[in-house]
């Protein structure tokens, strides 16, 4: 309706009602004139400016107001737009139901995971979306939920089993949490179909569960070969040796000694080898029996001395024959002295120094140490010397010789024995190799009588 109208009608009725003012008031007693003349005055000014009061106050507030709700249901279908763009362009399916397990909300995502369109699943249980036994445990969950209020599936992430339209059922990862909208409790859930990921998961553990057999079955044949390898060597070992003193007389040409002494050096050399790497596999194969007992260390330090002497380097013995006596397998702490001494002498140049030093550590433990002047490593070629096999001098014509498993030996082997090995190394100042055994394993010297 136009103002212009407005304010006509307005008018008519302004005059009307006059009209039947001055007809009644003119029936009246000529005493009741004055009081009707103010009264119809009244009624006269009041309805005169309704008008202007409608022109200039009730209209601009009315506009106002209609522009305001105007603006905001603009707003609020804009943002409405917007959540229903996002929910179509999110990859993961989201769901919303009530609290009886009906489907209010159905996105694209949703439609894609489970093959249902929103128009067929929408109003339907939940239950249609998981197989019997999930829908089974579900349905206990939301029950308990709407009585006590304790939530085992709300605000938690799981990993669930869902059914498609089809009836196949695949892995889905699954969040729900519950909101309030307009005085009604909802459930959205979030779903994520995670059925390549459950794919390659088993790739990868059967990857590794193979890989852990193969090195099983390799631990084992190495642990096993053990008396074929070894029977040879010896032989070739002894009888070389028989040759190179001449026991049963003289071989008629120094060539001959010469030679048995190579043959010797050679198959001792292949034996310490074949030992490492048999020792090594029966770490692995966790076949390696120790026998504890207790000792002096003093007393060990001078064999692995004797063995690596070859008077290149200067070898000084400084263990102390005071020290408390040491618990482990005394074999083992043996060969540990004679790899790190062989490591340390092979790798100084001749007229160096290597030292063994023994000492009550800080926590009550004995620590072995094996210090030399040798060519020292970088932390990097610390890292790789403790893996087996690993070589910092590779090539063909690598100077120093060796099959890698020295130092990764010693260090299964002080682990076994309940110690630890601690390599300090700078290039060119030498290196310090201590095996710290735990204080556990310390033993106290009886007092003499």
């Amino acid at each position: 309706m136009g103002v212009l109208t407005l304010i006509l009608r307005i008018g008519l009725v302004i005059f009307v009602v006059e009209a039947f003012i001055m007809l009644g008031f003119s029936l009246l007693p000529i005493e009741l004139h004055s009081a009707t003349e103010a009264l119809v005055d009244a009624v006269l000014l009041t309805l005169l400016s309704a008008a202007p009061l409608l022109m200039w106050v009730i209209r601009p507030y009315v506009r106002d107001r209609r522009a305001v709700e105007v603006e905001a249901l603009h707003a609020r279908h804009k943002s409405e737009r917007q959540l229903a763009q996002i929910l179509n362009a999110v990859v993961d399916g989201i769901i919303t139901i009530d609290n009886r397990g009906f489907i209010q909300m159905f996105n694209p995502a949703a439609e894609k995971i489970f093959g249902y369109s929103a128009d067929e699943i929408v109003g339907k249980s939940i239950n249609m979306l998981m197989p019997p036994n999930e829908a089974h445990h579900h349905d206990a969950h939301m029950q308990k939920y709407n009585s006590t209020g304790k939530a085992n599936i709300i605000g938690f992430g799981r990993e669930v089993m869902g059914m498609r339209k089809d009836g196949t059922q695949f892995p889905i990862e699954l969040a729900v949490n519950e909101v309030e909208i307009e005085g009604q409790r909802l459930f959205t859930g979030v779903v994520r179909d995670i059925t390549e990921r459950k794919k390659n998961e088993r790739i990868l553990i059967e990857a590794r569960d193979q890989a852990e057999r193969a090195n099983r079955v390799k631990s084992e044949f190495m642990a096993n070969m053990s008396h074929e390898l070894r029977t040879p060597l010896n032989a070739i070992i002894g009888f070389s040796e028989v040759s190179r003193t001449q026991m049963f007389g003289p071989l008629g040409n120094d060539k001959y000694v010469e030679y048995a002494g190579d043959i010797q050096d050679s198959a001792q050399h292949l034996l310490d080898l074949i030992n490492d790497i048999l020792d090594m596999a029966r770490i692995e194969a966790d076949k390696l029996e120790l026998y504890d007992e207790v000792f002096d260390v003093s007393e060990i330090v001078s064999t692995p001395m004797h063995l690596v002497n070859s008077g290149r380097v200067l070898l000084r013995n400084d263990v102390s024959n005071d020290l408390p006596l040491l618990r482990a397998d005394k074999r083992r702490v043996k060969q540990i002295l004679l790899n790190l001494l062989s490591n340390a002498v092979k790798f100084t140049a001749e007229g160096g120094e290597v030292r063994v030093e023994a000492q009550v550590g800080e926590n009550g433990g004995i620590e072995i140490c094996v210090f030399d002047t040798g060519i020292g490593m970088t932390s990097e070629e610390i890292v790789r010397a403790l893996k087996p096999f690993e070589q910092i001098d590779t090539g063909l014509n690598r100077k120093y010789e060796g099959t890698g498993l020295g130092l990764p030996l010693v260090e299964r082997l002080a682990r076994l024995n309940g110690g630890k090995l601690v390599i300090e190394s700078e290039p060119g100042r030498g290196t310090c190799a201590r095996v710290c055994f735990e204080s556990e394993r310390t033993v106290a010297r009886k007092p003499d009588l």
